[in-house]
């Protein structure tokens, strides 16, 4: 059985290295990857050794998240 697991985040440096490095500890080989919705503190960039980033458009209208 393949397992893909897509974690999404926006403006999580403080966590996103510890949180990806316990969530690659518990799934092993099974695929890891990130979608980040614009942030803009660096997370991309610390996630990157973790799992591949793939950016999403930052979200827009009433249901976005308001920050």
């Amino acid at each position: 059985m393949d397992i893909s697991v897509v974690m999404p985040v926006l403006n999580e440096a403080q966590l996103v290295a510890r949180t990806l490095a316990d969530t690659r500890a518990v799934i092993g080989d099974a695929e890891l990857i990130v979608v980040d919705g614009g942030s803009g503190d660096g997370t991309p960039e610390l996630a990157r050794p973790y799992a591949p980033v793939v950016s999403a458009p930052v979200p827009r209208g009433p249901r976005a998240p308001a920050g």
